[in-house]
């Protein structure tokens, strides 16, 4: 008997051995085929296009996700209200910068909107008496690589989408010890030669204001050299600011755009109903190249802040004529760029001199050498535009700086298409 329960005692053991390893078999293939099941549902996923990992844009530029992932730019807002501050939008990498000139450029490198609500009663007055806003918050980069000290004033400007508002700048809603200057110098204007400085400024848009705006237009003055403000450096900056996902949809379709003052500083939206963008025809005025590289055709709606500037037109839609011309200087003699000849021959009824109002601010000459890349700007109504059978681009004559025409007075003609 005692042998028995012995035999009994191993056959039992040798059992629950067998029994155990099948489990653990068991387990060990349901584990690999969840881990197969894992990663096929990663590969469908991947080509779907939902892998996280990488960025399937094809670009180098954040997701919205990224960029709006509630990190605080401007934390001093909190402090200076004592409002409850939510990020609405954050552009982390906006690619925006001007050169004042080969050495001198300013860069915006970041930008924020906060809305703030629940605020102090002391701090209502900074957004207009009223119980919420938003503010925006600008990370600027001045870059002096020149040989002389610059002064910059804070020059900032704010207009609204519609040109029919300028959004009030508010510098107190950043810390001073965060504003752009340059500490090594007593004038709170004055930056160093051969340094660059960055620093913050900011905007307060009431909830109305903001609501509006999705592509406002933000202005930095030019620079001047020293603490001479006659001794300008460059020209303004028009910088298309996108305020919202919205706003970037916004400057894309502008992108491909001509850069007049229409499209730059918000005065007309554009339609563009015909371009041909690479003509590339040049001809010349003695050593002078002059190219025509392309046109555009747009129907045109004057935003509300600039519809006066048309009404000379009368009240039917209008269409912008836009080209594209360069001129290369090979000749010993300088001549002016706001001076440059520009009429439009209309078939054998006449011609019509370019809107300087709507054509990008040039000063200065084109040195022997330079080149000059500028854009003539025609309007005209539509009815009008609609029966023109030719049209011909005059370039020239050029001038000097004291409008006495250069090279015997000599101009050129292009045939521009209207039509494919």
């Amino acid at each position: 008997m005692k042998k028995f329960l012995i035999l009994m005692s191993i056959l039992a053991l040798l059992l629950l051995g067998a029994c155990g390893g099948k489990d653990k078999g068991e387990a060990k293939q349901t584990s690999n085929e969840d881990k197969g099941t894992q990663a096929q549902n990663k590969e469908d996923d991947q080509a779907k296009g939902k892998d996280d990992s990488k960025d399937t844009s094809g670009n180098k530029e954040k997701s919205s996700d990224e960029e709006n992932d509630g990190d605080m730019l401007n934390p001093y807002i909190e402090e200076e209200t004592g409002g409850e501050v939510e990020v609405v939008f954050t552009n982390k990498n906006p690619g925006f910068s001007h050169a004042f000139s080969d050495k001198v450029s300013m860069t915006i490198d970041e930008y924020q909107i906060v809305h703030v609500t629940n605020m102090n009663e002391s701090a209502k007055s900074t957004f207009d008496d009223q119980d919420e806003g938003y503010v925006l918050t600008l990370k600027l980069m001045l870059n002096n690589q020149s040989e002389d000290d610059v002064s910059y004033a804070g020059g900032l400007s704010l207009l609204s989408d519609d040109a029919t508002e300028n959004i009030i700048r508010r510098p107190s809603l950043v810390d001073r010890e965060q504003w752009l200057k340059d500490e090594s110098t007593e004038d709170a204007s004055l930056y160093s030669a051969g340094k660059s400085f960055t620093g913050m400024d900011a905007f307060m848009l009431t909830k109305d204001q903001f609501e509006k705006s999705k592509l406002p237009i933000l202005k930095i003055d030019a620079l001047w050299r020293g603490d001479d403000v006659s001794d300008r450096i460059g020209e303004q900056a028009v910088i298309p600011l996108p305020l919202s996902d919205e706003g970037k949809e916004k400057a894309e379709k502008t992108a491909n755009l001509y850069q007049d003052k229409m499209v730059s500083d918000t005065i007309a939206e554009k339609e563009l109903f015909f371009s041909k963008e690479d003509i590339n025809e040049t001809k010349e005025i003695d050593k002078v190249k002059v190219t025509l590289n392309g046109v555009q055709y747009a129907n045109i709606t004057p935003t509300e802040g600039n519809k006066e500037r048309f009404t000379n037109f009368g009240d039917g839609t209008l269409v912008a004529l836009t080209a594209k011309f360069t001129i290369e200087n090979n000749s010993d003699t300088a001549f002016d760029q706001s001076l440059i000849g520009k009429k439009l021959h209309v078939d054998d009824r006449g011609t019509m001199l370019s809107q300087g109002m709507l054509e990008p601010t040039v000063r200065g000459s084109v040195e022997p050498g330079d080149t000059f890349e500028g854009l003539a700007v025609f309007l005209m109504r539509e009815d009008e535009f609609s029966i023109f059978k030719e049209l011909k681009l005059e370039i020239g004559p050029l001038a000097d700086e004291q409008a006495k025409k250069l090279f015997k007075e000599k101009s050129v003609l292009f045939d521009l298409p209207m039509k494919e």
